[in-house]
């Protein structure tokens, strides 16, 4: 070829030519003139700097490196007729799936309530809510968005401090009517407690508060799920400590009279890829409103005790 450059839009006129045999009938199946056929193919053979087909009253036939000519510009025709085919196929980034990974009780007592919110507003995206007892690894691909207890480290995760999580020990009216109200943490000791096994920073922060806790505890209950515990305390089961955003949506939980035993900063992490996703920029802003400090004060640093405090 020379130094010409190649026009991409004579290459299906050629090859139409070299099927057919015939300008002609090129002509007819591109709807456009016999003349306008052969316009495009001398344009083409000045740039590429070679014959390309033989021309007769019979019709055409290709030259030796006509053949090889149509050969590589079929080649090219099955690429770009797949990847449009690909282009049309894919979906659409403002519509799919988007996975979001909180841990257990954040899952299901605070974010599940709030999807209607999410569904109303964006009823082509679909929710993974991925519940999940350790931080999702969104490096691996575990999750597009997660809700961490640990800030990221990785350079590929962006992250915002979403919020404060305050641990107070929570009880029914019923539990509380048969067994009384504990008035400090070693009374506390003397009633069924309710344990998540999965708490992070928990018993540290007892064992500084309260010398040998571990020992004048009398642990009825240990599980690994925040509803098992959650249900086990609203049923008159015993004391449980639970994230403060619990008892401000459950009527059937009191949280008593002491300061938080344990506040734990959480952190709203997602991918490059996700923020570059239409479909996740909703479910990013719905995330951010569902943490707003200021319409729920409870993810505030400072503590804001429950209406429903017993006293």
């Amino acid at each position: 070829m020379r130094n010409s450059k190649l026009d991409w839009a004579s290459l299906p006129v050629f090859a139409a030519v070299a099927r057919s045999g015939s300008i002609n009938a090129a002509a007819v199946s591109l709807a456009v003139s016999p003349a306008k056929i052969s316009r495009d193919l001398d344009e083409l053979e000045r740039r590429v700097g070679r014959a390309l087909l033989v021309r007769s009253t019979r019709g055409v036939a290709l030259t030796d490196f006509g053949s090889s000519f149509l050969s590589r510009v079929e080649s090219m025709a099955d690429t770009f007729g797949a990847l449009t085919e690909d282009v049309a196929l894919a979906p659409d980034d403002n519509t799919g799936l988007v996975t979001v990974a909180a841990y257990d009780a954040m899952a299901t007592y605070w974010l599940a309530r709030r999807l209607p919110d999410l569904h109303r507003s964006t009823p082509n995206v679909e929710i993974m809510l991925k519940v999940v007892e350790e931080g999702a690894d969104l490096t691996k691909g575990e999750a597009d968005i997660a809700i961490l207890y640990e800030e990221p480290t990785s350079p590929n995760i962006i992250s915002r401090q979403a919020g404060w999580v305050h641990y107070i020990p929570c009880a029914s009216q019923g539990y509380l009517d048969v067994f009384g109200v504990p008035e400090t943490m070693f009374d506390a000791g003397k009633h069924r407690i309710l344990a998540h096994s999965g708490y992070k920073m928990q018993v540290d922060v007892w064992a500084d508060k309260t010398t040998a806790w571990k020992e004048v505890v009398p642990n009825v209950l240990h599980t690994n799920s925040g509803t098992v515990l959650v249900e086990d305390c609203a049923a008159d089961g015993g004391i449980a400590v639970l994230p403060s955003y619990i008892p401000y949506g459950d009527d059937r939980l009191i949280a008593l009279n002491f300061r938080p035993l344990a506040s734990v900063r959480f952190w709203l992490a997602y991918t490059e890829r996700a923020r570059s996703l239409l479909r996740c920029g909703p479910v990013l802003a719905w995330l951010r409103e569902c943490f707003d400090p200021v319409q729920h004060p409870w993810f505030r640093e400072t503590y804001i005790p429950p209406q429903r405090l017993v006293q």
